[in-house]
């Protein structure tokens, strides 16, 4: 029987995450997840922003967020300063409190969304550890933007609703790349580490593969199995009642992020480089054919459920394999 394992939310994207023990769904993904992100502002008039990426900023690996436990207040501190440095800032901000904010556009694989800027403090805080001039923007506007369908085939773009009881509900993200969720498994988990040195085998190398939903298989299933999952059922074991379904949309290409060190903050020493490592065999994405895959994109619902650590989890249904093994890696 497969278990979640481990769940985690990014509340800044490009942050470390915050791992948790239970968390609710929503038709963005996970309650929190991604909304926030780091900009530098334009320097002319315009309102569009840059967002700051962990795959070309590795020194945002030495941020470390935390939640308070009445889940309203972001603590976010930087792991080598000295004397200690950070700052905390409203988990959901207020509206009303943020009405003469600034705000900009910002555009994340080809859709935009709103952010609001939280203000001097906390631009002051990531602006003297990076180096330059940063601001900490909050999701506005609708509080969501499309997801971008460059990334899917057409038929998984046209589908990105799930059917459930209460009737169709769209799904949306927030300051994500390209999708609500990332789903990774211990198997194939087990298989990149072993890849490292013998002395880095103990690393806890899931953090920097950044997923959402990490599946314990329990030597059940072999490394890299969720390429060919397509829908999923997790089944509450505190509400019997509840059931969460999962589609699988995307076999997810990983970037350079992979070989930042999250201890130094810098690029991580040539043999414990996980996208090389995986880039030899990996590549099974016809989409994106020179990069490494691992994991799956997908999302979830009914929005309102909530997820916990030990939930069962079932492949309830697999992409259909076909004798050319090209097409196999859509």
């Amino acid at each position: 029987m497969c278990t979640i394992q481990r769940l985690f939310i990014y509340p800044v994207k490009s942050l470390p995450p915050v791992q948790v023990s239970s968390v609710e769904l929503t038709n963005e993904g996970l309650r929190f997840d991604r909304c926030f992100v780091l900009v530098t502002p334009p320097k002319d008039n315009s309102k569009e922003a840059k967002f700051l990426t962990i795959k070309k900023h590795f020194k945002l690996m030495l941020f470390k967020p935390t939640i308070d436990d009445s889940w309203t207040k972001l603590t976010i501190s930087h792991i080598h300063a000295s004397p200690p440095s950070s700052i905390t800032v409203p988990l959901t901000p207020s509206p009303l409190s943020l009405l003469q904010n600034k705000t900009f556009e910002v555009s994340i694989f080809g859709t935009t969304a709103i952010g609001i800027d939280l203000g001097e403090e906390s631009a002051s805080f990531f602006s003297n550890h990076l180096g330059q001039d940063v601001r900490l923007l909050s999701i506005g506007g609708t509080g969501r933007r499309e997801i971008p369908g460059a990334a899917y085939l057409p038929s998984q773009h046209n589908a990105l609703s799930l059917a459930l009881r209460e009737g169709l509900q769209p799904q949306r993200i927030r300051f994500a790349d390209a999708a609500p969720l990332l789903i990774t498994s211990t198997a194939s988990e087990e298989d990149a580490r072993s890849r490292l040195p013998k002395d880095w085998q103990h690393e806890d190398i899931i953090v920097r593969f950044r997923p959402n939903i990490h599946v314990d298989v329990k030597g059940q299933l072999p490394a890299y199995d969720e390429d060919n999952w397509s829908s999923l059922l997790v089944r509450s074991q505190s509400d019997e009642a509840q059931e969460v379904t999962i589609k699988c949309i995307f076999r997810t290409v990983r970037c350079l992020s992979l070989n930042a060190d999250p201890d130094t903050g810098e690029m991580i020493h040539r043999d414990r480089q996980l996208y090389g490592l995986l880039a030899s065999d990996r590549r099974v994405n016809d989409k994106f054919p020179h990069k490494p895959v691992f994991g799956q994109y997908g999302f979830a619902g009914p929005s309102g459920a909530i997820l916990r650590t030990g939930d069962q989890v079932f492949v309830t249904e697999r992409k259909q394999r076909t004798q050319d093994p090209e097409a196999d890696k859509q």
